[in-house]
């Protein structure tokens, strides 16, 4: 059993792995950590980001591989098209939140977690139909898909963890030194988080 399952996890986990830092992935968790100041609560935006991820995949896999539901290839496109629309909208709702950053610090740890999770999931859903191809390209034994698809899960989790530490990590320090700069490196991520999720609208439209 082991000859099987130790090189689809290790796969799994350098892919999962790779996978958290793709630039819509990047665009989406940089700009919430950037929110956080505190070097432990961005780090763990990216745990409840890649938990929410592998959770959705999870779900996917178990209705295409497990049960045998079909889902239609369009719906992994309008997923995508989700989060889009879902960037764009974080990097405005960030610029908005800057105007008012005074007044409602408070509130947003909650938000940016909540919003963490959901951007997690909605990332999951529109690269699932990838990872399912590879879960089917591993092996066709249950126990080694199901353990490929937990090692993505850890990659993409570490992944996401590392991106958003030194994202907030990089908030704090400039903080320390200048408020003004850390909220130029807000603004900064929430303007790249517009122009990646404008990209990939365009790019899933133009395949549509």
């Amino acid at each position: 059993m082991m000859e099987f399952l130790l090189p689809a996890t290790t796969i799994g986990f350098v892919v999962g792995f790779r996978h958290a830092f793709e630039p819509d992935h990047l665009a989406a968790v940089t700009t919430l950590a950037t929110r956080e100041e505190a070097w432990t609560r961005a780090a763990r935006l990216g745990v409840v980001w890649g938990v929410g991820h592998t959770v959705s995949i999870g779900v996917v896999a178990t209705l295409l591989i497990v049960i045998g539901v079909g889902i239609p290839e369009r719906f992994f496109a309008t997923a995508e098209l989700g989060v889009a629309v879902l960037l764009v909208v974080l990097g405005a709702w960030t610029l908005l939140l800057e105007g008012r950053r005074k007044n409602s610090v408070s509130s947003v740890a909650v938000r940016t977690a909540t919003g963490a999770l959901g951007f997690g999931v909605v990332h999951g859903l529109a690269g699932s139909g990838a990872v399912i191809v590879l879960l089917i390209a591993a092996s066709s034994r249950v126990f080694v898909q199901a353990g490929y698809l937990a090692a993505f899960g850890v990659g993409t989790v570490l992944g996401m963890s590392i991106a958003s530490l030194m994202a907030g990590a990089a908030t704090g320090l400039a903080s320390r030194r200048s408020e003004q700069t850390a909220r130029w490196i807000r603004i900064g991520a929430a303007v790249l988080s517009i122009v990646v999720g404008l990209l990939l609208g365009a790019e899933v439209l133009g395949d549509a």
